[in-house]
């Protein structure tokens, strides 16, 4: 899913509001915020600014945020009255969506719905967490709760003191939208860690992604311009066909059958990442160690999404990472193929550029490093073929019919 990219509005007068409004009409985003909170004029003044906003911004979408100081916002919000004016955006009908906190007392987000039947203002309710990144299962208990309260939309901010907590936020994310595939949200993590949570929370369920158009509104917001070159790679639709698999079970040779039979471009992942860093793969593990080599092909994915259709021949470790393996779904059909560990030993035995069997070429450590890649690469695919004893050229066409 391409998440709608939303721009904040954060100008502390009329006049510069309306200018930025202008601004974003002319970008390439969906939605625009407007944080009422960075407001210095009078409350009287709001109803007629949302209204004003909105005819300017046309068919964008606008969403009305005032963000408490707790939540992340300015501690001039705290002069306005929060319900008073969701229930003046909701009654009058002045704006796409309106931004409320769950565990605000007196939220009643059902109740303040039923009050106005006719609005079609859409709620968000939003969690944040500006201290750290809650458990999966409080995040999962707080967009179950958003949902339950009769928001239109879930809204979760957190933020990250280490990846493992950006990794459970967007694995959260992916778990509530299998639990309620209907029901939108809107996740991130922060600040500079949680930036790939912003380029690639859609991938995991989250709709919408806040970046900036100048000024920003929240930790770690990206300029639009990185966000839509990413956003046009990633999420513009299966394109190519991309072989997954344990070394030695034949992709780089089903690849140049590929290649012949479609006329497509062959891209060798390991090829491509050598040639970026002018050496090789055994050399790449020997300086700069895995973690290294597994992040160039990490951030290679995106060079790949922007190519013509193509056959993308992965290393064997491609599919280890569940961000990879999303990325590939996105950008192509995921094929896996399979051989048994002897045919593997059969045909890598004499190579030297293998530095994960550097000293253990034999087939019991080749048949123990499959079995435990296995659930990886099962879980990636979305079509396996066995490729034990039989021609390239069998293979290929097995492949092509399966991807038609």
């Amino acid at each position: 899913m391409r998440p709608e990219i939303c721009v904040p509005l954060t100008a502390p007068m009329r006049d510069g509001l309306t200018a930025q409004a202008r601004e974003a009409a002319a970008l390439p985003a969906e939605m625009a915020e407007w944080r009422v909170d960075c407001y210095a004029g009078y409350e009287k003044e709001l109803p007629d600014i949302v209204r004003e906003l909105k005819k300017i911004l046309g068919e964008k979408k606008l969403i009305v945020t005032l963000r408490t100081e707790k939540e992340g916002g300015e501690p001039n919000g705290s002069r306005f009255d929060y319900f008073a004016l969701i229930d003046k955006v909701i009654g009058q009908n002045i704006a796409d969506y309106v931004d409320v906190e769950i565990d605000r007392e007196g939220a009643d987000v059902a109740g303040r719905k039923a009050r106005f039947p006719e609005s079609r203002v859409k709620v968000i309710g939003s969690y944040h967490d500006f201290s750290g990144t809650p458990s999966g299962e409080k995040i999962l208990e707080k967009l179950t709760r958003a949902k339950e309260s009769g928001c239109d939309v879930g809204k979760l901010a957190c933020m990250p003191s280490e990846e493992a907590d950006v990794e459970r936020l967007l694995d959260a994310t992916a778990q509530m939208k299998k639990l309620a595939p209907d029901f939108p949200l809107i996740t991130m993590s922060m600040g500079e860690l949680g930036k790939k949570s912003r380029l690639y929370g859609g991938l995991y369920g989250s709709s919408v992604s806040f970046g900036s158009a100048g000024q920003t509104s929240a930790p770690g917001q990206l300029p639009i311009a990185v966000m839509k070159s990413v956003f046009d790679r990633i999420y513009s639709g299966k394109r190519h066909i991309v072989l997954i698999g344990f070394m030695g079970v034949g992709k780089s040779t089903v690849s140049a059958e590929l290649r012949v039979l479609s006329g497509r471009e062959e891209v060798d992942t390991d090829r491509w990442i050598e040639e970026k860093e002018g050496r090789s793969i055994a050399a790449i593990f020997e300086e700069e160690g895995e973690a290294y080599f597994r992040d160039r092909e990490t951030e290679m994915i995106d060079e790949l999404g922007g190519l013509a259709p193509a056959v993308i021949s992965c290393g064997g470790g491609m599919a280890l990472r569940e961000l990879n393996v999303r990325k590939l779904q996105a950008i192509g059909t995921v094929v896996l193929l399979r051989a048994e560990p002897e045919t593997v030993f059969e045909r890598v035995r004499h190579s030297t550029d293998r530095p994960l069997l550097r000293d253990n070429m034999n087939v019991a450590y080749i048949r123990q490093l499959m079995e435990k890649r296995r659930p990886f690469y099962e879980a990636a695919a979305e079509v396996q073929i066995f490729t034990d004893g039989r021609p390239a050229s069998d293979i290929a066409k097995e492949i092509l019919e399966k991807c038609r």
